[in-house]
């Protein structure tokens, strides 16, 4: 629990009277001070020996004999933190006006690195050679065995959910060594890892877990040393899938944690998964025969997941670090929503920019519909369907029928899985933490998103190319609002008008609609001359098939026939996913019914060859 608020409240509670000293000895007048406040403070100096230097923009109220006047000034300060500023002392103090404060910065309030995101690959590669001249590697990763060694690195039972703990304290800990339980006496930096996850259950995320704590020591000491201040006492690291989301009704404390999370991930995924060492490790696993697969979308899931094993973490960090380092075809790999594993898909390489991908959650997929007119133009024309992690052409060289015990699903194709730039829309996907706060080093890429997690911390939307409708689609919407206009017209008022109405349209006869389907042309005719008094709905969906209606004219169709065809029935999705995909011919069409696994429609045309025989 922390004592003080900020490292500014820490001064005004623990320093006042050197801050206040300096003041007066500063006006030499000896008039009392009152009403100090310290308004901001910026770290302007620190060294490798822990020294740090801060200015402090300080407001204070001076009694005279008729009046108060409200002075304003910029005190400077130094200190060792190791000494947990014991030698603090004023080293100047400038009289200013209250506007030439400086200006607050919390990497610097908690003397935090200010990494540029240009540098991260450089300080990772650094890293890894420091540790690589200390512990080795195995292969293409550092070696956690000699890791665990050489740095104070143990095993300690901790909290569900906490995957390592640094001391900021000398303390002592319980540790596992040896398979016992010790008590162990632990100088600050002590790096405590979760027993339970990494020991007992031999979790593979261990590597990126190490390197985490490595990075926090490496970088971040003296935000260490100033939390002790503070009142803290260790540092704990909660699961590497939960998102670090910044906030602005978090304390400063809070604040400067999530940013040395972001700083400590960022930086560690480029220790585990060196750069230097990737492009030869992806060439050896694609020249590797068991990864070839014959499905594209699934080798390179295949891909990814060799590349995790061989780097010892997991595949969802594998994605992360190769979409950083521009391999976006893992965009359809790994892809995992709610516990659902969705299959693999693949597209040309570099169609991709590194803030696109082609997979969107269902809230986003939603809101998009609710707040962009065009992509909601887009689905309701049924010129795309969404399938749960991507939005594709609704077409049946793209979609396909998947059989679930609960019923059936729409899923991508394996043509669609290889093409995926053909059919597949694009995001533009950003962060939606506060930009003012911290420049942000790039949430994790989305792959999975925990039940637990509400708030997505990416939004979407549509790519540039994407939100303006090209003309075919245009036409296409134009042509939809046309169809219901005439659809509701009189002379389409029954079954069998409409029937009349599209053979005329069509060119269609009694004989041709008789070839198509096999229907006994006296039984069309009974059809469309209203003599029959219920179409069987097998028929109906027959003639729609020989009359090549659209979706919507198929659903008039079945409405004017007497039959709720959106019901939520299994055949029922079976008629609508024919005619939403305009499936020709009843020997695919009866293929389709067969994976929905309702009866076939009656192929007339099929029974009268086999009566001839």
């Amino acid at each position: 629990m922390t004592q003080y608020a900020n490292l500014k409240d820490y001064f005004q509670k623990e320093h006042f009277n050197l801050i206040s000293n300096a003041i007066s000895d500063y006006m030499k007048n000896g008039k009392p001070i009152n009403n100090l406040v310290i308004h901001s403070l910026v770290c302007t100096d620190d060294d490798a020996n822990f020294n740090a230097e801060f200015e402090l923009g300080v407001s204070v109220s001076v009694d005279d004999d008729e009046k108060t006047d409200s002075l304003s000034f910029i005190i400077a300060v130094k200190g060792n933190l190791q000494k947990r500023f014991n030698d603090i002392q004023s080293v100047r103090v400038k009289k200013v006006n209250s506007n030439e404060f400086p200006e607050d910065n919390l990497l610097s309030q908690f003397i935090l690195p200010d990494i540029p995101v240009e540098e991260l690959e450089r300080i990772g590669n650094q890293l890894y050679s420091h540790y690589k001249e200390i512990a080795g590697f195995e292969e293409v990763h550092l070696s956690i065995e000699k890791l665990l060694k050489i740095e104070p690195i143990f095993f300690s039972e901790l909290p569900n959910g906490c995957l390592g703990r640094i001391i900021l304290l000398e303390s002592d800990v319980e540790i596992f060594h040896n398979n016992t339980k010790k008590l162990y006496h632990a100088l600050p930096g002590t790096i405590l890892l979760n027993k339970e996850k990494y020991y007992d259950e031999q979790d593979g995320g261990i590597l990126i877990t190490i390197a985490h704590e490595l990075v926090h020591w490496q970088l971040h000491q003296r935000f260490f040393m100033l939390l002790t201040l503070l009142g803290e006492e260790t540092v704990d690291l909660k699961s590497e899938i939960q998102p670090i989301i910044l906030a602005e009704s978090m304390t400063a404390v809070q604040k400067a944690l999530c940013i040395a999370e972001w700083q400590a991930n960022a930086v560690a995924m480029r220790l585990a998964i060196p750069a230097s060492t990737v492009d030869a490790t992806i060439k050896e696993i694609a020249n590797d025969p068991s990864t070839y697969y014959e499905n594209f979308g699934d080798r390179m899931q295949a891909c990814v997941i060799k590349f995790a094993k061989k780097y010892n973490v997991s595949c969802f960090i594998a994605k992360e670090r190769l979409r950083q380092l521009g391999y976006d075809f893992v965009d359809g790999t790994i892809i995992e929503f709610d516990g659902d594993k969705k299959k693999p898909f693949y597209f040309t390489p570099g169609t991709l920019k590194s803030n696109e991908t082609f997979v969107i959650d269902q809230a986003n997929y939603e809101r998009l519909l609710r707040e962009n007119e065009k992509f909601a133009e887009l689905i309701e024309s049924k010129r795309y369907v969404y399938l749960g992690y991507v939005v594709c052409l609704f077409d049946a060289k793209y979609i396909d029928v998947e059989k679930k015990e609960d019923g059936i699903k729409l899923v991508l194709s394996d043509y669609a899985r290889e093409h995926a730039d053909e059919c597949l829309l694009k995001f533009q996907f950003r962060n939606e933490s506060d930009a003012n706060l911290i420049l942000h080093y790039g949430a994790s890429y989305l792959n999975k998103i925990p039940e637990y997690n509400k708030i997505v911390p990416e939004s979407f939307e549509l790519c540039e190319e994407d939100t303006e409708l090209d003309p075919t689609t245009i036409s296409q919407i134009k042509e939809y609002n046309d169809t219901l206009t005439r659809l509701n017209s009189p002379e389409l008022s029954t079954l069998a008008n409409t029937i009349v109405y599209y053979m005329k349209e069509k060119e269609i006869d009694d004989k041709e609609l008789h070839k198509r389907i096999g229907l006994s042309i006296a039984a069309i005719e009974k059809i469309y001359t209203g003599k029959t008094e219920k179409v069987n709905i097998k028929n109906v969906m027959a003639l729609c098939i020989g009359l090549q209606l659209d979706s919507e004219e198929c659903y008039d169709m079945f409405e004017k026939a007497g039959y709720n065809i959106r019901e939520d029935t299994l055949r029922n999705r079976a008629y609508r996913y024919l005619f939403n995909n305009a499936f020709l011919g009843l020997k695919e069409c009866n293929k389709i019914l067969r994976y929905f696994n309702q009866e076939e429609l009656p192929d007339h045309k099929k029974k009268l060859c086999e009566t001839e025989k």
